[in-house]
């Protein structure tokens, strides 16, 4: 255990010995000695510090995503799908740094899809309409705009196939999906797309 001990003026006697080669007479004071022991143990200070910054930083990335989900918000509205697309896709990244609500990256991850459809980036849409989906299960919330998404944008490349498979997906519910979402959510019109690999 750590013990603090005081050393008091009146134990430096004048006499001919310099104060320097004195022996001071030392006094144990247990006043404060149950503090001692939590602060002066190896890496305690650096596992505090190490708490305070990432509790810091845990903030500055949701900060930061909410602000590019606003600009992800913007470029959609002015057509710009491949900068909403990364805006979103970047504020999706912060949140899961940030640890922020899975609903909420499932949310970011399903945005960065339909503009990634947009903008023709099919690869990439299927990719955040999986995450989307993955995440909204995650977080106990329905996946089923996703799965929509996911298999029109399937329909919209002639990939019956992968389409029907999603359709046949443990997750997917159809007949209740399709009936309650079919006119809520379309994907996107961007510019008329090449033919894709």
């Amino acid at each position: 255990m750590c013990k603090l001990y005081v050393i008091h003026a009146q134990d430096f006697p004048n006499s001919c010995v310099s104060r320097k080669r004195a022996r001071p007479s030392v006094r144990y004071s247990g006043a404060i000695s149950t503090l001692l022991p939590l602060t002066m143990r190896p890496g305690f200070v650096f596992t505090l510090v190490s708490i305070l910054l990432t509790a810091c930083g845990t903030q500055v990335e949701l900060r930061t995503a909410a602000q590019q989900e606003q600009l992800g918000r913007e470029s959609a509205s002015q057509g710009d799908w491949a900068q909403a697309m990364r805006a979103y896709a970047d504020a999706a990244q912060n949140a899961e740094l940030g640890h922020g609500d899975a609903a909420w990256q499932a949310r970011l991850h399903h945005a960065a899809g339909r503009a990634a459809s947009a903008a023709c980036r099919y690869d990439a849409a299927a990719f955040h309409f999986r995450s989307a989906i993955a995440l909204a299960k995650q977080g106990r919330q329905s996946s089923a705009l996703s799965y929509k998404a996911l298999i029109d944008l399937y329909q919209r490349q002639g990939k019956t196939a992968e389409a029907l498979a999603v359709r046949n997906e443990p997750g997917w519910d159809g007949s209740r999906a399709l009936g309650a979402f079919a006119d809520i959510e379309s994907l996107p019109v961007g510019k008329p797309c090449g033919p894709q690999p």
